[in-house]
């Protein structure tokens, strides 16, 4: 190398070298000119750049990214870029929802739900939260087109072999039944086998019974896990249940078909069709007037299903093919799968000593936490199966529900009956607590148990048809603690209140058996006493009260076994809650009932006292009335009832009625009242 080196510099310093002439030369005067003749091109600026800076700025995200900027943002492999694609979208919904729903729907709900099986959990995390923003902003109807596509995403994440995938699908599924409960409902059936797979594995192929599985991971617990699971089934069962009752109220108020004057056919009668809605409510009563009543019910004029008059009795064989279809077979599997699934969770967390005997009472924060959802899934099963009995007029399948799980009801969960928390046990998360900070919140039990003790109760009576007559030791257990709950009636849970009242309802009125035993009379009684001298919030007064008038008035042989006697003071007693300020609707609407029933007692103390009634009624307020002076026509109409002349003819005093604080129609609606009750003597 360095010889080549001197022969390089050798070779350069042998060239000649030449001078420039034109060193030190200038230019001549007027050429030393810029030539301005060039040719230049345009600067052409791409359309997308052009689009972003001409457009609203509503349509681009904080980063001046528009839609299409980050849709394409989600393709790439880097995580933050995919987390910036989908922060922007949620921008540009929060500005202008159509931008993305009208334009970009189909193309964002596949881009998004894509990564929804994502490896990286802070993108599979973003993922949820912006699609929820996007169904929000939608709507059910509008992505009702690419559910299929969501779905499979979500069957993907159920069934990933990545743990942590699985245990975020639970949040993908959140996610769906937030914003699509409607869809989820139509396709549960699509949804139900993956996930059960995720807490349980079949027996055989051939039968639906299935037995639980270990956890998913070692992070946390199998009881935990199935917690988590879980809370998402009573979800769906909630929807699946709320359905079919608004599906029952629809049918119920649904308008009988009327005919219209079509001027085309002459055969048609020349009736004009107007709402119900729109018509104006006359309350002033014309006794001279013909009254018409109606005899013809509304749901008289629904078909009736021959598949429901003549449906077999529901048997042990094997399905065929018609049969899985049927609603009430599909129910049927449904139990069969979740119940032994709900003892066996059970079974793992009760407690137990050394030997492998219960211990009584005794639960500790994670077992109450289970026994709880496990009770919520059996009540919602029990509710499902109510349902279905009440559309086909057949009770095959409460019957069997009940002698199918009536016994290992009582064997499992009334031994240890009733339980407690363990004062050591508390619901903080611990070490070993749930990895998902995103995971629905844990349920807080109380030391008492109240609630998974009041479910105890009323799913051992929905499982045990004669409860109210039964001697056995079991329904001796339930009725003494309700009973001791209600003497120490001091819940500060409005859950827990409503809870108790419900058992209570079920437990004194509920079911055709009339039959009643000591202890059933003696929980009437102490509910009575705590109404009239315990001081109980309103609401859960309103509530007694309406159960007492609905057992006088509902069912006459109920009453009469429980004996006329325990009602007496209480019956006195009614007519004092008209002379208050406030009254609620449903209350005026029992106590119409027991007058209608011409209830002697009611009566009688309601003519002692109707002076101090009327002249209240002016000032007296009604809660939760739908329309205006609506309670005043109810009270109004109560006080047709009365039977003495004249108690009536001083009501109808001029001077008193122009005392009255009321409006002249009301005033005009009391005055007919009384004089057709009067001339009706």
């Amino acid at each position: 190398m360095g010889g080549n080196s001197r022969k390089f510099k050798k070779a350069e310093k042998s060239k000649i070298k030449l001078k420039s002439a034109l060193k030190g030369a200038k230019l001549p005067k007027g050429t030393n000119v810029t030539k301005t003749n060039f040719k230049v091109r345009k600067i052409v600026i791409p359309d997308q750049i052009k689009q972003r800076n001409l457009t609203d700025a509503n349509v681009l995200s904080s980063r001046s990214l528009t839609v299409k900027d980050c849709l394409a943002k989600l393709k790439h492999t880097n995580s933050t870029a995919k987390c910036d694609g989908l922060r922007g979208i949620r921008e540009i919904l929060a500005k202008l929802p159509t931008e993305v729903t009208d334009n970009h729907l189909s193309t964002a709900i596949k881009s998004i739900a894509s990564i929804s099986i994502d490896i990286e959990r802070d993108v599979r995390r973003d993922c949820y939260k912006t699609l929820g923003v996007l169904f929000a902003a939608a709507g059910q109807d509008n992505v009702h087109p690419f559910f299929d596509v969501l779905l499979s995403f979500l069957r993907c994440a159920m069934t990933h072999i990545q743990p942590r995938i699985q245990e975020d699908s639970l949040l993908l599924l959140d996610t769906y039944l937030q914003h699509l409960p409607q869809l989820i409902l139509l396709n549960r059936d699509k949804i139900f086998p993956q996930f059960l797979d995720m807490i349980s594995k079949l027996r055989s192929e051939s039968k639906p019974e299935r037995t639980l599985t270990l956890s998913l991971n070692k992070q946390s617990t199998n009881t935990k896990w199935r917690t988590r699971v879980l809370m998402r089934l009573i979800g769906m069962l909630r929807i699946l249940i709320d359905s079919k009752k608004s599906q029952g109220v629809e049918a119920t108020v649904e308008n009988e078909p009327m005919e219209t004057d079509d001027k085309d056919n002459p055969f048609t009668t020349k009736s004009i069709h107007v709402s119900a809605i729109a018509q104006p409510i006359n309350n002033v009563f014309d006794y001279r007037e013909q009254l018409h009543f109606p005899l013809v019910r509304h749901r008289l004029y629904q078909p009736c299903q021959l598949t429901c008059l003549f449906r077999k009795s529901i048997g042990e064989g094997k399905l065929s093919l018609s049969d899985q279809i049927d609603e009430g077979r599909k129910l049927k599997t449904y139990v069969q799968m979740l119940m032994p699934l709900l003892f066996e969770s059970w079974l793992e967390v009760r407690p137990t000593s050394a030997g492998g005997e219960t211990i009584e009472h005794v639960l500790s924060h994670e077992g109450a936490t289970t026994l709880g959802l496990l009770l919520d899934i059996a009540i919602q099963l029990w509710e499902l199966i109510v349902i279905y009995g009440q559309e086909t007029n057949n009770v095959d399948m409460t019957r069997w529900f009940r002698e199918q799980y009536s016994e290992d009801f009582c064997n499992h969960i009334l031994k240890g009956f009733p339980f407690y928390q363990s004062p050591g046990s508390t619901g903080g998360k611990g070490r070993n607590a749930a990895q998902m900070p995103d995971d629905p919140k844990e349920r807080n039990v109380d030391e008492k148990c109240y609630q998974q003790n009041f479910n105890i109760c009323y799913l051992y009576c929905c499982l045990n048809e004669n409860f109210r007559s039964d001697h056995s030791k079991n329904y001796d257990k339930v009725v003494n603690y309700v009973e001791r709950c209600v003497n120490n009636w001091k819940f500060r849970s409005p859950e827990v209140n409503s809870l108790l009242l419900k058992v209570l309802r079920y437990m004194l009125l509920e079911t055709d058996h009339a039959s009643v035993n000591k202890n059933t009379r003696g929980l009437l009684k102490t509910l009575l006493e705590v109404y009239i001298q315990a001081k109980l919030p309103q609401d859960t007064r309103n509530r007694i009260l309406i159960l007492f008038c609905d057992i006088i008035v509902l069912n006459d042989r109920l009453w009469r076994e429980y004996g006329q006697e325990i009602f007496t003071l209480w019956l006195r007693m009614l007519p004092n809650l008209l002379k208050k300020k406030v009254i609620d609707f449903n209350v005026l609407k029992a106590l119409l009932c027991l007058a209608k029933q011409k209830n002697t007692i009611f009566l009688h103390s309601l003519e002692e006292n109707v002076e101090d009634i009327v002249a209240n009624v002016g000032a007296i307020k009604m809660l939760n009335e739908e329309y205006q002076n609506e309670g005043l026509v109810l009270l109004i109409n109560l006080l047709f009832w009365i039977s003495k002349r004249d108690t009536l003819e001083k009501l109808l005093q001029p001077e008193r009625i122009n005392l009255m604080k009321i409006d002249a129609d009301i005033k005009a609606y009391f005055k007919s009242t009384l004089e057709t009750r009067l001339a009706n003597l």
